[in-house]
Formats: structure tokens, C-alpha cells, sequence
């Protein structure tokens, strides 16, 4: 199958297309990468995975506004740029979105934090670029009489020509939804344990406390319970008047002759819980010390496993939501990688099935999905980081505001008002870190008064 077999005015379409579509995504992807330079408030462990991947976002794009430009020169530098630039970065989203998954399932079962996450990048790197590089290189000097040049005419662009049918699915369709499926094994793995969490998130979010800590511990043992304490008092005089009966010190002999001891009042207390059960129990009456005599309340202490719980709660709490909105925004780039994969691959499918034969829908798909993998990124990462823009742009609009006005005075006058001491203002946004930040990074962890931020959820 080659450009031959449509016509002008469909090429010329798809061409239009693919240049459009292009376009989105450079955009996009120029949007990342500045946004990231410029503000740590995008620094989330996810974000660095997308920035990443924006290069090869960038160069497919590159690749994909040559349109079919060059498929007539099939052996112009220009053709096995494209071929080359299409083979190599078109795949890598791929494994990027594998890398996200990876992710999820070493910080939800291995524990990784972002220190840990951030080792990783570097093999990250190695097998998303480093992999598709070496086909892609090969495959300029690969050429046969009978098929001519690997690289040539693929409709869309210059790519690996149909006489090489057999190598589009082996080193590219083939790899493509290798990862797709471990990806989606993966998410379906960690798709128990992040049900469970989820539960324990919902379930204590109704009670006094939307974020209790203790919802993610999953450990009632060293819950802290409310308990409501009674206490009666009741005087030995008026206990005598009323009963006639004698209330001496407890542990004392009635039979012990000497002076009569001072009557000290006797107080009972009654200690109910609301725990499950409803137990109640009464301790027996005891006199209380002259000393204390007109102070009634009793100072109950927490036990003392208790007392280093609240932090440790608070973190675990942190940790477990902020791991949910990474893999929130993980599942939301596996979604546009099926976007982009599945409407080509059922095209490639055609094209196998039916030998010289052209499904225009399925070409026009294509040309349309394949080069908006950038668009989809950017519009993830807007959307999953958006308290992040919108502190972007406030800062970027408020610089502008501050750019000194054109003044009527002439360019040699100084007025000394304006000669004062001024401190410069503090940019409130600079530290501003995300729920997947402090979630992720051990070394951070927020006190235990402080409530679980997030943007990602």
C-alpha cells in the first residue's frame, strides 16, 4: 500500500491533518517543558515521567509535519529522516507510559518513594530511547532488489515501506502492544490494592474528621478511642447524715483503737466508652488525700502506645493518597495511549488482511491520533496539575503588572522619595509542593497537624 493508491485531494487532506495535528502537539509539549523548567510547582514524580517523554513527543512531531512530502523521494535525506525519526519516537510514548506503570506498582507494593522513583529515571531513559534507537538506525541501511529501500513509501509519511511488511509488525506494532499489555497487567495487579485503599479512604472520610489519619494504618489496635468519664463525688458528712453509716479510710481496721482519723469524702467513679459494646464499669469507693479534696477531675493519661501513633498515621495517610493520585494520572495516559494505538494498529491489521487494498477512515484515523500523542500529554498534565497553571499564570500576569509606567518627568530628574529602603516580595508559590510530592519523598514528611494536600486528585 503507498500514497498512489489515493488521490490528490485525499492526500492533500491528510497532509492537513497530520500537520494540524502536529502543530497541537508541539505546542503541547513546548508548554511542558517550559513549565517544568520555570516552576518547581510541577516537579510531581508523574510530571518528570511526562517531560521526559515531551522530547520524543517533540521529534515525532517533527517527523510528522514533513507529512507526505518526501514519500515520492524515497531515497532523499529527507525520507529517511522521517522514517527514522517516526520509528525511533513514535513508540517511546509507549514505554513511557510503561514506566508510569511501573511506577504505580513499585510505590504501591515495593514502597519506592521519590528518591527511590528518581534512580529509576535514568533506566527509564535507557529503555524508552535506547531500545527504538537501534532498529531505526539499522534500518537506513537495509535495502533488498526486489523491495528496494526499508524506509519508503508508507502512505502517511515515509516510513518502512510494504515490501517490509513483516518488519512494521515486529518492530513496531508488535513492541507497541507488548507494552500495552503488560501495562494493563499491571493496573490490573495493582487494581486490588488500590480498591482496598480506596475503601479505607471513603470510609472514614464520613466521620468527624474527613482526613483521619488513622484510615490507611489498617491497624485498630492502636486506635485512639473516645471515652466520657463520670465522676461522682459525695461527701462523708452528708453520706452519714442520710445512711448513718461510718465511712472510714479504706484499708484501715474498725477495731484499731486511738483518736478518730478526719473523715475524708469518698468518691465513686463510673467510666463509660463509646466503643463498641457500650462497657461500663464502676470502681469502688475510695477516699481521697486532704490535699485534694476539692479537686474532682481525674487525669486520664493516653496509653502509651498511643502517644507516637498520630505521625506515623498522618504519613501513612499521605503516602497511600498521594500513591492514588499518581495513579490516577497514570491510568489517564494509559487511556490516550489506547486513543492513539488502537484506530493505527486496526489499520495495520487492514492492510495485512486486505494485500493492496486502502481503508480511507482507517487512514484518516490514523493520520489524526498518531500525531496528537503530545496534545494528549500536555492535556493530562494541565488537567492533573491545573492549581499549578493557575498559580503560573497569576505569577506571569502579576510581573507583567509590575513593569514601571512611562513617567512625565523628565529622564534627568530624581526625586528622593524615591530612594527608600523596599524588601523585595516573597514569591508565596515557590516551594508549593503536590500531595504526589510530599507523598513520594520520605525525607519531607509533613507534621502531624498538618492536613493532606493535593492537586491530582
Amino acid at each position: 500500500m503507498s500514497s498512489t493508491t489515493l488521490s490528490a485531494d485525499q492526500i492533500n487532506s491528510i497532509n492537513i491533518i497530520e500537520r494540524v495535528g502536529s502543530v497541537f502537539s508541539l505546542l503541547g509539549c513546548v508548554f511542558i517543558i517550559v513549565t517544568f523548567s520555570c516552576s518547581n510547582a510541577f516537579h510531581k514524580p508523574i510530571n518528570r515521567l511526562v517531560f521526559y517523554a515531551s522530547f520524543g513527543n517533540m521529534m515525532t512531531n517533527v517527523g510528522t509535519l514533513m507529512a507526505t512530502q518526501y514519500t515520492h523521494q524515497v531515497n532523499s535525506f529527507g525520507c529517511q529522516f522521517q522514517a527514522f525519526l517516526i520509528q525511533m519516537f513514535l513508540p517511546a510514548d509507549a514505554f513511557w507510559t510503561l514506566a508510569m506503570a511501573v511506577n504505580v506498582y513499585l510505590t504501591f507494593y515495593f514502597k519506592f518513594d521519590a528518591t527511590k522513583l528518581r534512580k529509576m529515571e535514568i533506566w527509564y531513559l535507557i529503555i524508552c530511547y535506547g531500545v527504538p534507537f537501534v532498529p531505526a538506525l539499522t534500518f537506513i541501511f537495509l535495502s533488498k532488489p526486489e523491495a528496494g529501500r526499508m524506509y519508503g513509501d508508507a502512505t502517511l509519511w515515509c516510513w518502512v515501506s510494504s515490501g517490509w511488511d513483516i518488519f512494521r509488525i515486529a518492530t513496531f506494532y508488535g513492541p507497541v502492544w507488548v507494552v500495552i499489555l503488560i501495562t494493563f497487567f499491571i493496573y490490573i495487579r495493582a487494581g486490588r490494592e488500590i480498591y482496598r485503599k480506596r475503601r479505607q479512604l471513603h470510609k472514614f472520610g464520613g466521620s468527624s474528621s474527613a482526613h483521619d489519619p488513622e484510615a490507611m494504618t489498617g491497624d485498630d489496635l492502636y486506635s485512639v478511642k473516645t471515652t466520657e468519664i463520670s465522676v461522682t463525688t459525695e461527701s462523708a458528712d452528708v453520706a452519714q447524715e442520710e445512711q448513718g453509716i461510718d465511712l472510714r479510710p479504706l484499708g484501715r481496721s474498725a477495731s484499731v483503737s486511738g483518736p478518730e482519723p478526719t473523715k475524708n469524702p469518698a468518691y465513686s467513679v463510673t467510666i463509660s466508652s463509646n466503643a463498641k459494646g457500650d462497657r461500663r464499669s464502676q470502681i469502688a469507693p475510695v477516699s481521697s488525700s486532704p490535699s485534694n479534696n476539692n479537686d474532682n477531675n481525674a487525669d486520664i493519661q493516653p496509653p502509651p502506645t498511643a502517644r507516637g501513633r498520630p505521625r506515623t498515621k498522618r504519613r501513612n495517610f499521605e503516602a497511600n493518597n498521594a500513591a492514588w493520585s499518581y495513579t490516577k494520572c497514570a491510568i489517564l495516559f494509559f487511556t490516550a495511549l489506547l486513543v492513539t494505538w488502537i484506530p493505527s494498529s486496526a489499520n495495520r491489521v487492514y492492510s495485512v488482511i486486505h494485500v493492496g487494498d486502502t481503508s480511507i477512515p482507517l487512514e484518516y484515523m490514523s493520520a489524526l491520533v498518531l500525531p496528537l500523542q503530545g496534545f494528549w500529554n500536555a492535556l493530562i498534565y494541565m488537567v492533573t496539575s491545573w492549581t499549578a497553571v493557575k498559580l503560573f499564570f497569576s505569577d506571569i500576569g502579576r510581573r507583567a503588572q509590575k513593569r514601571p509606567a512611562s513617567s512625565h518627568y523628565p529622564s534627568d530628574f530624581h526625586d528622593k522619595r524615591n530612594f527608600t529602603f523596599r524588601l523585595s516580595n516573597r514569591n508565596p508559590h515557590k516551594h508549593l509542593e503536590s500531595e504526589s510530592m510530599t507523598e513520594l519523598a520520605n525525607s519531607t514528611r509533613p507534621s502531624s497537624n498538618e492536613e493532606p494536600k493535593g492537586d491530582a486528585s
